[in-house]
């Protein structure tokens, strides 16, 4: 029979498809993770992956076994939940869920001030990209998410718009566009472009942005990572557009300027992510606390089922 620690293991191995990461992932060696899933096939009788080229990708049996793995963990999660969670006290255990941007932005600040509340409540941050994040919601692995723009549909999933996040346009100290209030989206095509990779979802907010350029700038290089892109923006290789929280690091803050760009949108959504199960005492806290520090008026932001998302246009990965 197989133990809930080899489906955490075998399912940190589906996600990055790379036992050297998922080892990285669960704070294993190499060798021990690849032990535990040989041994969780043993247990099933069928193989999990297919190894080739050093590569992983998921049988039949790894698909299937993946989907029960993953309500196994969400189950057994609520159970201990229920089991230790007490009203009368102030500790627990909050799962958060983000991509690196909203992990440094957001939701550090937030974490410092909740802790400081709640001395006794343990956080455990889970850096995700926005796919991940939305998956690691839904099964139960976090008790919340947060990502920019709207996740893919999901009847199971909620998504509350708790901010947007304005486009600026980053550049090296002293660029030509520093001297300007704010850039216009035509005044880009006189500078080559730095990127995130394609399937990025601020790559497909850059791409939405200039389309209000008449001449669409040519790309000199692409990141796989913020800090990448900040990097290569700071050796003067070209210009970028992000969100204005992907660049509000004290890093990035010391190795590039950035201005406004001037559109005629509203700006890339931050989506608070949650299921319709009623978090506890402790959870709910951080969520209001989370509320309030996006909170950009006195009017209360609305609250969206992701399969109905009234009128407003979806950034999707």
């Amino acid at each position: 029979m197989f133990q809930l620690r080899q489906l955490k293991i075998f399912l940190a191995a589906t996600e990055t498809l790379s036992f050297t990461k998922a080892a990285r992932r669960v704070h294993l060696s190499q060798p021990s993770v690849t032990e535990q899933v040989q041994a969780l096939e043993q247990s099933v009788g069928q193989a999990l992956f297919v190894r080739k080229n050093n590569r992983l990708t998921l049988t039949a049996a790894g698909e299937k076994l993946a989907t029960r793995a993953r309500e196994l963990l969400a189950m057994a999660d609520d159970t201990f939940r229920v089991v230790r969670d007490n009203l009368e006290e102030q500790g627990g255990t909050i799962r958060v869920a983000a991509p690196q941007t909203l992990c440094t932005s957001l939701l550090i600040p937030v974490l410092t001030r909740f802790v400081d509340r709640h001395p006794g409540t343990q956080v455990v941050i889970q850096e995700r990209n926005s796919s991940a994040t939305a998956q690691a919601v839904l099964d139960g692995t976090a008790d919340l998410g947060l990502v920019h723009g709207w996740p893919a549909n999901d009847a199971n999933l909620q998504a509350d718009l708790i901010a947007r996040d304005m486009p600026v346009v980053v550049m090296p100290p002293g660029h030509a566009l520093s001297r300007a209030v704010d850039v216009r989206p035509d005044a880009l095509a006189a500078f080559p472009l730095i990127v995130t990779m394609e399937g990025c979802r601020y790559r497909e907010y850059l791409e939405a942005l200039l389309q209000e350029a008449p001449v669409r700038p040519s790309i000199r290089g692409i990141a796989d990572s913020v800090p990448a892109l900040v990097q290569m923006v700071s050796a003067g290789l070209g210009v970028s557009i992000l969100p204005k929280m992907a660049v509000d690091s004290a890093e990035a803050a010391a190795r590039v300027e950035w201005r406004a760009l001037s559109t005629s949108g509203d700006g890339l959504p931050i989506c608070l992510l949650t299921t319709d199960r009623q978090p506890v005492r402790h959870v709910a806290a951080f969520i209001d606390m989370v509320r309030l520090a996006t909170a950009s008026s006195d009017e209360p932001m609305p609250a969206f089922d992701v399969k109905n998302r009234a009128g407003d246009v979806a950034v999707t990965k």
